[in-house]
C-alpha cells in the first residue's frame, strides 16, 4: 500500500484560499482540494468535517491576520497616516472582500465549529468597522479631514475602494497610492 502524503495547516489554508478564489464557494470541494495538494480526501476530513468548517476557519484565520497587522497600525499617533496604511492594508488583503461576499454561503447550523467560527468574524468585522471610525473622528479632531463631511461616507469610500477594479494592473501598493491621492485630493486639478 502507498504511503500517504502529509499536509501542514499553511498549505492547507494556501490552496484553500486559491481555490476559493478561482472558484467561488459553489466551485470549492474536498475533491478538487485534495487533487490541488495531492493527497487523499480522507487526509482533509482528517481536519475538517466538511468544506464549510474549513472555509469558516480559512476566514478567520485570514481576519486573525489582517487584526494583528491593524492592531500594529493604530499605534502610530498621528490618525491621518494610519488611515492610509489601513488602505495600504486593505488593498494587500483584498481577498478579504471576496471572502466576505461568500460568508452568507457558510451554513452555521453545519456544525458548531461554522457558528463559533461566524460569530468571531462578525465581532471582527465590527471591530474593524469601530476602529476605522475612531480613526477617522480623531483624524477630524486633528484637522487633517474635514468635519463637514460624515464619517459613514469616509469609511464607506475606504471599504468600497477596494472593489474598484484595477484595469490597468498597477500594483497594488501604486494602486493604493494613488486611490488614497484620489481621497485625499479629489480630482480636481
Amino acid at each position: 500500500m502507498a504511503r500517504q502524503r502529509k499536509m501542514n495547516i499553511p498549505e492547507l489554508m494556501e490552496a484553500t484560499e486559491s481555490l476559493l478564489l478561482e472558484k467561488g464557494y459553489e466551485g470549492f470541494h474536498f475533491k478538487a482540494l485534495s487533487e490541488r495538494l495531492e493527497v487523499a480526501r480522507s487526509t482533509i476530513y482528517e481536519y475538517y468535517k466538511n468544506k464549510d468548517e474549513l472555509i469558516a476557519d480559512y476566514m478567520t484565520m485570514l481576519m486573525d491576520q489582517v487584526m494583528k497587522k491593524i492592531d500594529q497600525l493604530s499605534q502610530q499617533p498621528d490618525a491621518f497616516l494610519t488611515l492610509k496604511d489601513l488602505l495600504y492594508l486593505f488593498m494587500e488583503y483584498s481577498q478579504v472582500y471576496d471572502m466576505i461576499k461568500m460568508r452568507p454561503s457558510l451554513d452555521k447550523s453545519s456544525s458548531s465549529i461554522v457558528k463559533e467560527q461566524l460569530e468571531k468574524l462578525d465581532a471582527q468585522s465590527g471591530r474593524l468597522f469601530q476602529l476605522l471610525m475612531m480613526l477617522i473622528e480623531k483624524a477630524k479632531k486633528e484637522g487633517s479631514i474635514r468635519n463637514s463631511l460624515p464619517s459613514s461616507l469616509i469609511a464607506g469610500v475606504f471599504f468600497q475602494s477596494v472593489l474598484i477594479q484595477n484595469t490597468e494592473g498597477i500594483p497594488k501598493e501604486e494602486w493604493a497610492e494613488v486611490l488614497f491621492d484620489m481621497i485625499e485630493n479629489g480630482i480636481t486639478p
